[in-house]
This record gives C-alpha cells, sequence and structure tokens, in this order.
C-alpha cells in the first residue's frame, strides 16, 4: 500500500517526486537533484530572514494542528540558551503513512529541512524522533546522516559555514503517545512518554528545559523547495484559498481501488481525488464514511464529501478536520460500529493513563462499542457513550481522550441507525427454574 503507485496527471509532486527513485537516497544522488544548495542559501542566510520567508510561504504544519511554521519558528529569540529542534517522526495516526515514505525514498530531503529550520531558530542540535517501528525508514535516515557528516554538511562547521548542526535519530519504543509534543520530550529525556501541562510551552521550557520547536516530517522536507523557489511560488501553490497554501500528502486506506500516497495542491476537490485519482470504492460497492484526516477526525458521511475541497478551512467546513492527511475510506459492506469500536480500542490500548478521564473513558467507551457490535447493547448505550465522550473532551492534558470520542460522537451523530440496527428492540425474560 505504501509502495509508490505511478504518478497521476492530476497530482503535483514536488516532496513525492523522486519516491521510488533508489539513487535519490544517496548523498550523491540528492546532491545531483539539487540537494544541499538550499542549506547552503540558508547557512548565509539571517535566522530572521529564514522566518520571515517560511511565514510569507504560507506553510502550515503537515502533523495536524496545522499551525503557521513562521510563525512558531519566530516564538524561539537569540537569547544565548541552547535550542533545539525536534523533528517529530513518531507516525503512529492509524491511517497516515506519509512520513515514512519521505524517510525511505528522501531521506536526506529530511536532514536538509532539519538543518535550515536549526538555523532559523538559532539551534545547534536537531533531535529526529522515529517510530520504532519504522525500521526501514530507521536504516536510510541513519545512513543519510553518517553521509552528511563524513562530508561536511553536518557538524561543527557545517558546509564551511563556521555554524554548528548537529543532528541525532533517536528511535521510539512503540508508543503511540510519544507522537504528542512534549511526551516526545519526555521520551527523548529517558522518562516516561507522558505529556506535559502547557505552559510552559516548549519554545519557552521544552527539551532539557531549554527553548524547542517541534515540527513534523512532512514540514520540515518542504522548508528546502521553499528556500530554493522563494515563498511567492509556494503562496501560489493553492486552489482558492490563501490560507492554505503548498502541496499535501495524503495516505489513503481502506475500501478503495488504489490505496497509497498521493500528492496535491491544497484546495484540490474532495470528490474528484476519491474517484479520478484513488479510483472510488471497490467495484460493486459505494462509499458509506470516510475519515479524511487520520482517525481521531470526525467522520464524513459519503454525502459530506461532494463538495469539499481538500484544505484545513475546507474539511471543517465539511464536518472534519485535515489533521495529518491519513484519508480511511469505508464501504456499504462494512459493520461501521464495529469500526469506530476497533478506533476506541486502540486508544484505550495506547493511553498513557495519567488522566482519570482518558485512562477510565477510552476503556469504558470501546467496551460499550464492542458490547453493541456483538449484539448485546441496550438503547440506552448510546446515550452513556454521548456521556462519557463529553467528560473525555476537553477535559485532559492531551487531546488523546478527545481522539478517541471524536470518531464515537460523529458516528453517533451521522450514523445513529447502524447502532440501532444493532440493539435488540426487545428481549425475552428468562425464567430461571426454582425462582420464586
Amino acid at each position: 500500500m505504501g509502495y509508490p503507485h505511478p504518478t497521476h496527471p492530476r497530482e503535483n509532486a514536488v516532496l513525492s517526486q523522486y519516491f521510488g527513485d533508489a539513487e535519490a537516497r544517496t548523498l550523491d544522488g540528492w546532491r545531483a537533484r539539487g540537494g544541499y544548495e538550499a542549506l547552503r542559501t540558508a547557512l548565509a542566510t539571517d535566522p530572521v530572514e529564514l522566518q520571515n520567508l517560511v511565514k510569507e510561504s504560507g506553510l502550515r504544519g503537515r502533523g495536524g494542528a496545522g499551525f503557521p511554521t513562521g510563525l512558531k519558528w519566530s516564538f524561539m529569540k537569540p537569547d544565548g540558551k541552547q535550542h533545539y529542534l525536534c523533528c517529530n517522526a513518531d507516525e503512529s495516526e492509524p491511517g497516515t503513512f506519509k512520513d515514512r515514505e519521505i524517510m525511505r525514498w528522501t531521506p536526506h530531503a529530511l536532514v536538509e529541512g532539519c538543518a535550515i529550520a536549526a538555523h532559523a531558530i538559532w539551534a545547534t542540535v536537531t533531535y529526529i524522533y522515529i517510530r520504532g517501528e519504522f525500521t526501514e525508514p530507521l536504516y536510510w535516515m541513519r545512513k543519510a546522516v553518517a553521509e552528511a557528516y563524513a562530508a561536511g554538511i553536518l557538524g561543527d562547521n557545517a558546509m564551511g559555514s563556521g555554524r554548528r548542526v548537529d543532528v541525532h535519530i533517536h528511535a521510539g519504543a512503540g508508543a503511540y503517545i510519544c507522537g504528542e509534543e512534549t511526551a516526545l520530550m519526555n521520551s527523548l529525556e529517558g522518562r516516561r512518554g507522558n505529556p506535559r501541562i502547557k505552559p510552559p510551552f516548549p519554545a519557552v521550557a521544552g527539551l532539557f528545559g531549554q527553548p524547542t520547536t517541534i515540527n513534523n516530517v512532512e514540514t520540515l522536507a518542504a522548508v528546502p523547495h521553499i528556500v530554493n523557489r522563494g515563498a511567492a511560488w509556494y503562496k501560489a501553490l493553492c486552489l482558492g484559498n490563501p490560507k492554505s497554501t503548498g502541496t499535501k500528502l495524503f495516505s489513503v486506506c481502506g475500501n478503495v481501488s488504489r490505496p497509497g500516497n498521493y500528492e496535491v495542491t491544497l484546495g484540490f476537490p474532495f470528490k474528484e481525488f476519491l474517484y479520478d485519482l484513488c479510483g472510488g470504492p471497490p467495484e460493486g460497492r459505494r462509499f458509506k464514511a470516510i475519515i479524511p484526516g487520520g482517525s481521531s477526525v470526525p467522520i464524513l458521511t459519503a454525502e459530506d464529501c461532494e463538495n469539499a475541497v481538500m484544505d484545513y478551512e475546507g474539511f471543517i467546513t465539511a464536518g472534519s478536520m485535515l489533521g495529518s492527511g491519513g484519508v480511511i475510506c469505508i464501504d456499504d459492506r462494512q459493520n461501521l460500529v464495529r469500526q469506530i469500536a476497533r478506533l476506541a480500542r486502540f486508544y484505550a490500548h495506547e493511553s498513557c493513563a495519567q488522566c482519570t478521564q482518558c485512562r477510565e473513558g477510552t476503556g469504558w467507551t470501546t467496551r460499550i462499542l464492542e458490547r453493541i457490535a456483538d449484539g448485546g447493547g441496550v438503547p440506552e448505550d448510546l446515550d452513556t457513550l454521548l456521556s462519557i465522550a463529553e467528560n473525555m473532551t476537553g477535559k485532559t492534558i492531551c487531546v488523546l481522550s478527545d481522539s478517541c470520542a471524536t470518531p464515537v460522537v460523529s458516528g453517533l451523530t451521522k450514523f445513529r441507525a447502524d447502532f440501532e440496527a444493532l440493539i435488540p428492540a426487545s428481549r425475552s425474560r428468562v425464567t430461571v427454574a426454582g425462582a420464586a
């Protein structure tokens, strides 16, 4: 599913241009394709100018939040403290597998993006925190970093600039919660991967108590293109909405004819994306539900997708969010309640158990959903699920509990009949022999 597919004529391959090109993985191959020229330019540029360049481009975080990248960088000040950059490569959101492909096929693109971003925030040290199960991306990223050090691209005199740029690879240990930025920092420090209460925010007191910026893989991989081709070029990559610029990688999986990673300009019509690029549902079936941004965003009906556009504001208008860009397709042959129960079980398993609402709420939600899916539900279960969701949403240190509640609430709101169909309207009373 994640292996490169033939580029569709309607894609706009910027980050994915060299997916499937084995030579692009090597330092020589990357340089032959223009690699590290952006870093050379950046190292000769004032950090504030780089921040303003990225601000002007309109690049927003591609990990899920969509926060303006240049604005996030500007929170870091030249205060004489040790600054850190953390690259969040702990891609664990169900339905999302785009960052993996960047690291598999263009590892030097990420190294270059990290080095530019580090310079822009006055950081000398970068940690790339990679999901531990990503054995192939880990191999290629370690190799790329080693090649960059050997060539003098990284180190105490990066590309002869006199500036120090160090990049370290850190493998996670299989915890979804470490994709949350403060839990990631705790894990890097050797502590349990529990999210931290904010404030203080990472830009004030982050990794090892020092000012820190955390960016996603896809976000950082876009930076060299902006440096090379300019903010105006990137800003022009939009289809009608100036708040959502550039291209975006979307991971497509589930009941769909052509799963895989697709890169399109933001603002692309969602219906055309699903039916033209991705081939629509399997033959003889129809789409029932679509999750457009990874498992933690609201579920859309097929009708919701008719006029939706693929950008940050467009998906909000449709009733969901762009999130991480993980498009999960569910057709009319699936038991939707069981699919939602499966998502809830994932979140229950991955909860760090720090917050009561999450620790208890994800477990109770899972048990009730599975009981309904197995035919043992009662009508009161539906209201109970909504009550639990209300007590989980917005009341915990991080948004894992919200992520569990979201598909439940959106599922009940838009597909309540599917739940009710699994709950017996009446039950026969069992009389126990000898009972009074």
